[in-house]
């Protein structure tokens, strides 16, 4: 089945659910009462693209023995506005750091360090900053 889940009927309401939220909510696991969350079907080898803008998670895998494994792309332009921001993702590519935070782990064995910088096409360089649209 996979573990993707989502909540495609949260957008039409967003603004005002919101604001029925508790300030010490937990970001990762709202109260979504009322809302029907839909578990997506995959199977192996599937892929799967959706805006990230869409409320979802995963499931926890409960199938006693079996690995799941999922690989995530993210892509978005630079913002040509946020000159901070362009420059941290130009900086992450040419030191070649991964991200981290609460979803993300990291490089803790530093693999990427081991690997040359990317060669971007000119569509990567817009991606990524180096060149504006």
């Amino acid at each position: 089945m996979g573990g993707f889940q989502c909540i495609p009927e949260l957008y039409r309401t967003y603004d005002t659910w919101k604001l029925t939220q508790p300030e010490d909510r937990d970001h990762y696991k709202p109260d979504t009462t009322g809302f029907e969350i839909v578990k997506v079907k995959l199977e192996a080898g599937d892929l799967l693209i959706f805006n990230s803008l869409e409320p979802h998670g995963i499931r926890p895998n409960t199938s006693g023995n079996k690995v799941r494994i999922a690989q995530y792309i993210a892509m978005m332009p630079a913002q040509e506005g946020n000159e901070e921001l362009r420059q941290w993702r130009i900086n992450s590519w040419q030191s070649r750091d991964a991200m981290e935070g609460y979803a993300f782990p990291g490089d803790p064995l530093k693999r990427e360090k081991q690997n040359p910088v990317a060669e971007l096409s000119e569509l990567g360089e817009k991606l990524l900053g180096l060149r504006k649209w």
